[in-house]
C-alpha cells in the first residue's frame, strides 16, 4: 500500500507541475495587443467604445458648428507617425464660402483612456493644440508677410503636430503651397511629410531660356522642375571650371542664366507676381513637442473659434 501510495503521489504531482507551466505559456509566449492604454470593451455601457468599428464618448458628440456642413478633417497619417516634426491631419473646406480657421482648436481623447501607472488607472487632460497664422510663403529675404489661414472653396490644409527642425537655408514657418515651394521640398535640407507639390515652372519656360545658346538649351531642357542644381568648381573630369552646373561646363551667360532662375529664391523673385502663384495648400504646423494622436482608440476633434464642434474623426 504505502508503495502504491508513493506512484500516485508522483503522478498528481507530475499533473499539477503540467499545469502550472501551461499558465506561464498561456501568460507568456501566446501574443497579446499591446496594454497601451486601458479602456472598456467594445459594446460595453462605459468608456469610448459605442460599436464594432468606431467608439465614441459617453456624451454624445453634435456638430454644432456653422462650418460643419463645409469643413472638415482627414486623419492624414495620425495612426501611423510616431515623431512630431512627421504626425499631420488634414482641414478642407468643400464649402462656396472663404473659411478663416486660424484660432481654431484640435484636441484628441486623451481624457477619456485609462493609463495604468505604478498598479493604478489614471487619467489625463486631453492634449489641445490652436491653428496659428501662416506667412503668405516662405520670404528668401526673411521679410515674411503673416496672415490668417483662409481656406477658399477646394482649398485644404496639412497640420503637422510639431515644426520644422531645420532652420537653414530658410526658417520654416507655416506658410501657403506655392509654385516655387517644389524647391524646398526637393532640397536636401528640409524632409516634408507629406512632400510638398512640384508645380515648378518647367525650366526651359523661364522668360529669356529661348534666347541662351543652344548648348545651354539643350542643358536646361533636360532639367527636371523643381531642381536646384549644383554650381561645382570642377566639372566631371575633375578639372576646375568656374562655370559648371552639376559637373558640365557651361559659358559664362548660361551659367548666370541657371544660377538666377533656378532655385527656390530664383523662382521666387521671377513669379512672385505671377496670377497662379499660389497653390490651394496649406503647411501648417503646431509646435507640439510630442505626437498628439494615438495610434488606435482615437477621437479628433475640430472646434471653430467660439468653440463649436465642427467635425471629428473616430479611428
Amino acid at each position: 500500500m504505502k508503495r502504491q501510495f508513493d506512484k500516485g503521489d508522483a503522478t498528481l504531482d507530475g499533473l499539477f507541475a503540467a499545469v502550472i507551466l501551461g499558465f506561464i505559456i498561456l501568460a507568456f509566449i501566446i501574443p497579446g495587443k499591446s496594454p497601451k492604454s486601458l479602456t472598456d470593451s467594445p459594446g460595453s455601457d462605459s468608456g469610448l467604445y459605442g460599436g464594432e468599428t468606431e467608439y465614441q464618448y459617453n456624451l454624445d458628440l453634435t456638430k454644432d458648428s456653422p462650418y460643419a456642413r463645409s469643413v472638415s478633417i482627414g486623419t492624414g497619417n495620425a495612426s501611423r507617425a510616431y515623431q512630431p516634426y512627421e504626425e499631420y491631419i488634414t482641414v478642407e473646406n468643400r464649402g462656396n464660402e472663404s473659411v478663416n480657421i486660424t484660432g481654431w482648436m484640435l484636441s484628441n481623447a486623451k481624457n477619456e483612456r485609462a493609463y495604468e501607472s505604478g498598479g493604478n488607472l489614471q487619467r489625463f487632460a486631453a492634449d489641445t493644440a490652436k491653428i496659428p497664422r501662416a506667412v503668405t510663403f516662405i520670404s528668401p529675404s526673411g521679410t515674411n508677410t503673416v496672415t490668417d489661414i483662409i481656406l477658399k472653396n477646394g482649398e485644404s490644409a496639412v497640420l503637422t503636430t510639431g515644426s520644422m527642425g531645420q532652420k537653414t537655408p530658410y526658417v520654416i514657418t507655416s506658410f501657403k503651397e506655392n509654385i516655387c515651394s517644389g524647391y524646398l521640398g526637393s532640397s536636401d535640407d528640409y524632409t516634408f511629410t507629406p512632400s510638398l507639390a512640384r508645380n515648378c515652372p518647367r525650366p526651359l519656360t523661364e522668360p529669356g531660356a529661348t534666347s541662351l545658346d543652344s548648348s545651354c538649351r539643350n542643358f536646361i531642357s533636360r532639367m527636371q522642375s523643381c531642381h536646384s542644381p549644383k554650381f561645382d568648381r570642377l566639372d566631371s573630369k575633375g578639372e576646375d571650371c568656374s562655370t559648371c552646373v552639376d559637373g558640365v561646363r557651361l559659358s559664362s551667360s548660361c551659367f548666370a542664366f541657371v544660377k538666377s532662375h533656378y532655385s527656390y529664391a530664383g523662382c521666387i523673385a521671377n513669379h512672385e507676381s505671377d496670377p497662379n502663384f499660389f497653390g490651394n495648400t496649406w503647411r501648417v504646423f503646431l509646435g507640439q513637442g510630442w505626437p498628439m494622436w494615438d495610434d488606435e482608440h482615437e477621437v479628433i476633434k475640430l472646434f471653430d473659434s467660439s468653440g463649436q464642434l465642427v467635425d471629428y474623426k473616430a479611428y
